[in-house]
């Protein structure tokens, strides 16, 4: 199997399909590919994880890092999640990953994933005073922190934080969406109880400014 098989899908998007995180997903069907050549074509694909299909018909993924297989990456999921619906016979109820059952709908045209956050990554949490903070973070100075959520609140009263996440020990340099990260941000003690509702502002170098909103409702 080679890595052009892939299929490549962009995730957290704007109303008009741009930005966003790329997802690549490799169907498998039996799983002939070994675990070994999958890293090595999650690694040449780039996208952080690559999702291999094991088996279409009962939504069974395995979720692959350049460093081994996981339990779950939110783009990926998402990302299969669509393109299973697309292959079959429409929206499919659950996902199985290493990490058990993942839930899965389709509602007003957008897909959506729940999971336990016991299987989300363990991110380390940076607190900054302000926005402007948080916007002034050079790449290059991140290399060497442990896949770290950056945030300071943007609106403390209503809940709203100004998130960005860097993982470069992960292999990823910048993740444009961490749902993971914030979703943990918000059930954790780092983030004050009035946090109810996590709005991760996203700035991409287009200028343009994307919300990404993680609702109360914590399933563990």
């Amino acid at each position: 199997m080679l890595a052009n098989d892939a299929h490549y899908l962009r995730v957290f998007t704007d109303k008009d399909g741009g930005c966003g995180d790329v997802a690549s997903v490799v169907i498998d069907e039996g799983r002939h590919v070994s675990d070994i050549e999958r890293r090595a074509i999650a690694d040449k694909l780039h996208t952080g994880e690559t999702i291999f299909v094991n088996d279409v018909a009962k939504a069974d993924i395995s979720v692959v890092h350049p460093q081994g297989e996981i339990g779950f990456a939110g783009v990926g999921v998402l990302a299969a999640a669509w393109l299973l619906a697309m292959l079959g016979d429409g929206p499919i109820k659950a996902i199985h990953a290493q990490s058990g059952e993942i839930r899965t709908w389709q509602a007003d045209g957008l897909t959506w994933a729940r999971a336990s956050l016991a299987i989300m990554p363990p991110w380390n949490y940076k607190q900054l005073d302000s926005p402007e903070e948080i916007e002034n973070i050079m790449q290059k100075d991140t290399s060497g922190w442990l896949h770290t959520v950056a945030w300071a609140w943007a609106d403390k009263d209503n809940g709203v934080i100004r998130a960005r996440t860097f993982a470069a020990d992960w292999d990823i340099p910048e993740a444009q969406g961490n749902g993971s990260g914030s979703r943990c941000l918000q059930s954790s003690s780092t983030a004050p109880s009035r946090c109810s509702s996590v709005r991760a502002l996203l700035f991409l170098p287009n200028q343009q400014r994307i919300t990404v909103q993680m609702s109360v409702d914590v399933f563990v």
